[in-house]
């Protein structure tokens, strides 16, 4: 076989400290049969994952390309143990972003959600994907996959003091609030109608609905709040509303109508009035953010909706092949590799300068 010629060796300085070893503490190398080391291990299953074939036209076209000699069944083995070592290599990529020092003083906007991984022929959730972006790099700083009944809670994400988790309706939860308030992170979430109780600056129920109610089209509305948390002080907060032009809030009535028709029931009178605004709770004081601003914010949390479409649409995130559950969770991370290691190139060339490769990142 004659030897490789292409530019791998800068994938590999992408990656993070001690993969190598990780191949054999983790299980994925365990010895030279088939594939020489780990970096012919990862060239390999991450080359299954972007090729979008199945493993027979993968082993033969890692042949042809003089990668690896290997039959479909091997490489369905190593794919099937690879996974824990992929989820590692993904968590030391995002590591370098989420670690990395921001301005003084300045807050790091975090943008929190998760999207659902089908196999073929599935009727339910088979994987669900945790997601955090950057907003100020539009990058992803963690990820964590689950199965299907991993529900979504920022109990899971890392926080530290400084950052401002902005997410949907399903995280508001008090544990969720807990996590944040213990590490001294700000968050603005949206609210679902019956969202955990609030209380207003005389301690009585806060109705959130009857408060907004009373908003006036397009003139945002806000009410000091707590939320009572178990075996902690209330965490104070905000309320921050506004009422929907009469087109907007027909069209997501229309979608609560369509989404309850799907789930076999009618929808509450209550879901169909919340339709009609966007109700948020944030921690951030108005000093910090007034209620316009809180509102213009929540709009950036589409930017991770839009990483998901890219993650599906050209890295074919969605279309998984796999029914094994090892295989299937070792393509996804190793897609999730590929995504990181796409992100952590662009990084790079941003720092480049004009003659040449920054002096810390030279290929071999």
């Amino acid at each position: 076989m004659e030897p490789l010629t292409d530019e791998w060796g800068v994938v590999e300085r992408l990656l993070p400290a001690g993969w190598q070893a990780a191949a054999r503490e983790l299980g994925a190398f365990r010895r030279a049969r088939y594939l020489k080391d780990p970096a012919t291990l990862l060239r390999v299953v991450l080359f299954h994952a972007v090729q979008g074939a199945g493993l027979r036209q993968s082993a033969a076209l890692l042949r042809a390309a003089g990668v690896a000699q290997l039959s479909q069944v091997a490489l369905f083995k190593r794919l099937r143990g690879a996974g824990d070592w992929l989820a590692w290599i993904a968590a030391g990529l995002c590591e370098g972003l989420r670690a990395r020092p921001g301005p003084q003083g300045a807050a790091r906007i975090r943008l929190v959600d998760s999207t659902t991984v089908q196999g073929p022929a599935a009727r339910g959730i088979d994987w669900r994907l945790h997601y955090a972006v950057d907003l100020a790099s539009l990058r992803c700083d963690w990820q964590q996959v689950s199965d299907g009944h991993g529900g979504e809670s920022l109990k899971r994400v890392p926080v530290r003091r400084g950052d401002v988790i902005v997410a949907d309706r399903n995280f508001f939860t008090l544990a969720g609030m807990a996590h944040l308030a213990e590490a001294q992170a700000d968050a603005l979430i949206r609210l679902r109608w019956s969202h955990p109780g609030l209380l207003d600056a005389q301690g009585k129920p806060f109705d959130t609905l009857r408060a907004a109610g009373r908003l006036k089209t397009g003139r945002p509305g806000e009410w000091p709040v707590q939320l009572p948390l178990p075996g902690r002080e209330p965490l104070a907060g905000r309320v921050v509303a506004l009422r929907l032009p009469l087109p907007v809030a027909e069209r997501a009535r229309r979608g609560a109508r369509r989404q309850a028709a799907q789930g076999g029931h009618r929808p509450d009178p209550r879901s169909l009035q919340a339709a009609g605004y966007v109700l948020l709770f944030t921690t951030l004081s108005s000093a910090r953010l007034p209620a316009a601003g809180v509102l213009e914010l929540y709009r950036y949390r589409w930017q991770v909706e839009l990483a998901f479409k890219r993650l599906k649409q050209l890295l074919k995130l969605g279309r998984l092949p796999h029914q094994n559950p090892q295989a299937a969770l070792g393509w996804i991370q190793a897609k999730l590799v590929v995504a990181l290691l796409l992100e952590t190139l662009l990084r790079n060339t941003r720092s480049f300068s004009p003659w040449g490769f920054d002096l810390a990142f030279q290929p071999g």
